[in-house]
């Protein structure tokens, strides 16, 4: 037992280490980014889309259709007629604001997974917000064999024009980080034991 204590405290050390080491200057500057993007965006502060209008069913159908297809050239093609120019992006990993730079983000994604499918489980929506909640599968690029299934949460404000204008993305990266090949050994030795 003192030898999974030892061992708990010597991994929990080094993910400190790890942690504090990336990015220090800006964690206060991500929330404080991702709380002034939800303030912005309010929906009670600028025009969003007539609830159950025709509008509203496109917007949604796109973000489905766009996401369903998890391509560089469905990307590219596409991601002007979801996104608003100077849209705000947060997920597990990174915060993004302007479409250049999420078209970026995502075709960095395209390019590390293969084979990824997107299943919508269900939609909510409340005074302006929508929560998308889906199940990714997909596999590393070269890790074939190795698929992943991943729930997650998409809480998305369209503008007017039924373009994205914020979308924050919940989901659990401790997935991803298990299949690192020292930090996963770590976690998962970590999860075995606690």
């Amino acid at each position: 037992m003192q030898l999974r204590k030892r061992g708990a405290i010597l991994i929990f050390c080094a993910l400190s280490v790890v942690g504090c080491a990336t990015g220090t200057q800006d964690k206060g500057h991500v929330l404080e980014s991702y709380y002034r993007a939800l303030h912005d965006t309010e929906p009670h502060g600028v025009e969003t889309l007539r609830p159950r209008s025709e509008e509203e069913q496109a917007a949604i159908e796109r973000f489905v259709s766009f996401y369903s297809t998890y391509t560089e050239d469905n990307i590219k093609r596409n991601i002007r007629d979801l996104y608003a120019s100077g849209a705000y992006y947060r997920d597990s990993f990174v915060e993004r604001q302007g479409i250049d730079s999420i078209e970026a983000y995502l075709i960095q994604g395209a390019h590390i997974m293969q084979d990824l499918t997107f299943d919508l489980q269900d939609i909510a929506v409340h005074d302006g917000n929508y929560y998308f909640r889906w199940i990714t599968r997909f596999s590393q690029k070269g890790r074939k064999d190795d698929i992943t299934h991943l729930p997650g949460v998409s809480h998305v404000r369209f503008n007017k024009e039924g373009m994205i204008i914020f979308h924050q993305d919940f989901w659990d990266a401790g997935v991803i980080y298990e299949k690192l090949p020292i930090v996963g050994f770590f976690i998962r030795w970590l999860k075995k034991r606690i």
